[in-house]
């Protein structure tokens, strides 16, 4: 884990230095070009000396207690620290426990939109689930990324909250939208 954090640090490095411009060269979890990135500093990997700060340990704890597929980076906001995390089932315990532990660190928390792999995954698996949903009495016409990568599209005949909620459960997927569709006849 730590080696691919300094990986993509690593790689933002090289793609500002480089002139790129794109979400590798923006803060963890912040949109391309948004001003909030340009002003906050990633943090370092914390020290493994016995002389940790409260902020040392704080990080060390994060990245023990969010699963590896929710936790997407630290860094500083004004002077506190800002958590790029996902959304995953407990994820506000998981935020609230964190504030418990370290009340000495000001912490805030922000959305981080899924990683690729992850939605191809969710999108793969409600694919393969298409006939369980026709027994169910649902038509699942097409199932896509959404465009900004913030989550899973599925076009169904009948949208309702109720099959959206079903979905989200089955899948352990929050950012999943149902819009209205059909495929025509051949």
């Amino acid at each position: 884990m730590r080696l691919l954090r300094i990986g993509l640090v690593a790689a933002g490095i090289l793609a500002t230095a480089t002139g790129c411009t794109g979400p590798a060269a923006d803060d963890f979890g912040q949109p391309a070009g948004s001003t909030t990135a340009n002003t906050r500093e990633l943090l370092p990997l914390p020290s493994t000396s016995s002389g940790d700060t409260p902020r040392d340990l704080l990080i060390r704890d994060i990245e023990q207690t969010y699963p590896t597929n929710s936790y997407h980076g630290v860094s500083t906001d004004g002077g506190g620290l800002l958590i790029h995390r996902g959304r995953v089932p407990l994820v506000d315990d998981l935020d609230a426990s964190l504030r418990l532990r370290h009340p000495e660190v000001p912490l805030s928390f922000t959305d981080a939109p899924p990683p690729h792999p992850v939605l191809i995954e969710v999108t793969t698996h409600i694919k393969v689930d298409i006939p369980y949903w026709k027994s169910k009495g649902v038509a699942v016409a097409a199932v896509a990324l959404n465009h900004d990568g913030s989550g899973v599209a599925v076009m169904v005949d009948q949208p309702t909250a109720a099959l959206a909620a079903a979905m989200r459960e089955r899948y352990k997927f929050p950012n999943l939208e149902l819009f209205h569709g059909e495929l025509a006849p051949a």
